[in-house]
């Protein structure tokens, strides 16, 4: 049953480098900024912003990587709008969502520059998602992220491109990038801008429908939210035998998620990593009418 997928489930795929966008085949279910930023960029969005910060010999580096005629932040921002609008072109009128940065400190360490972000005990619940956004330590990089967006639907006419946000821990927190968003110049609803909750938390699903007001759609993370769920390091070698998309908790978070939204009439995305593994899940999920899943 490995990598079968079930009739009448439709499997798209996640945007993380620019070569997925040659194959004619490929179907954008969502854009994963963390990846594009690891694979076409390279550099820390801190060593981008603060290109000075770094020590001579990385400044050379950096300067190499973007070549002379251009500013880092200048490279950087182009580089990322023109595959936004390479992948909102290919989406056809479709909405094309993308997820903003949320990756934890850990997994940002092989870039180039990463001394600039602080280490941390717990990165994978430490400063992420809108609470880095929030962070005026980071605020330079967002400010960066944000006009990415901005060129992409407002210069080249991408108003199909929707936002994705990550790691949104509270209600306040949702009013928080709200108006961050809105201060930047992307305010929700303006020229049909679209801000949906990234579901990977167990608050989001338990408190869905206190969070969706703030937002015009959903995508849940599964696996994200069963790693959270379960106090689950899904990249701990010893532990692979522990993940379950299956585990009762996590459908049951699953439900009340897929039923906040339906309630509230609003879109509801899935994403998983293992779905063309799991045809158990995707028999579970075409139960509750879902009909489409993004594969990481």
């Amino acid at each position: 049953m490995a990598n079968k997928v079930q009739a009448g489930l439709h499997i798209t795929g996640m945007l993380k480098k620019a070569e997925q966008l040659e194959a004619p085949d490929f179907e954008v279910g969502l854009v994963s900024m963390d990846d594009l930023i690891h694979h076409e960029i390279g550099i820390h969005p801190y060593a981008i912003a603060e290109t000075a910060k770094l020590d001579e010999s990385k400044q050379e580096t950096v300067i190499a990587r973007v070549g002379e005629q251009d500013a880092p932040a200048e490279w950087y921002v182009t580089t990322l709008t023109g595959l936004l609008i390479k992948a909102a072109k290919k989406c056809e009128g479709q909405p094309l969502k993308v997820k903003l940065s949320g990756a934890d400190s850990y997994s940002r360490k092989s870039l180039l520059g990463s001394e600039l972000e602080a280490d941390e005990v717990n990165p994978l619940i430490g400063l992420r998602g809108v609470s880095r956004f929030a962070d005026r330590g980071h605020r330079k990089a967002f400010e960066l992220e944000c006009e990415v967006i901005k060129r992409a639907r407002n210069a080249e006419g991408m108003t199909n491109i929707e936002l994705v946000v990550p790691f949104v821990r509270t209600c306040s927190e949702a009013a928080t990038i709200i108006d961050l968003l809105a201060e930047q110049g992307l305010c929700r609803g303006m020229n049909g801008l679209k801000v949906n909750l990234l579901c990977e938390l167990p608050a989001n699903a338990l408190l869905a429908e206190k969070f969706l007001p703030y937002f015009d759609g959903m995508v849940i993370d599964i696996d994200q939210l069963g790693q959270f769920a379960l106090g689950l390091d899904q990249d701990h070698p010893t532990l692979n035998y522990l993940h379950d998309d299956q585990n009762e908790a996590i459908q049951l978070l699953l439900k009340q998620a897929l039923s906040a939204a339906e309630a509230s009439n609003k879109p509801c995305d899935v994403v998983s990593h293992y779905i063309r593994q799991a045809p158990k899940l995707q028999k579970w999920l075409q139960d509750l009418g879902i009909k489409t899943v993004v594969s990481q």
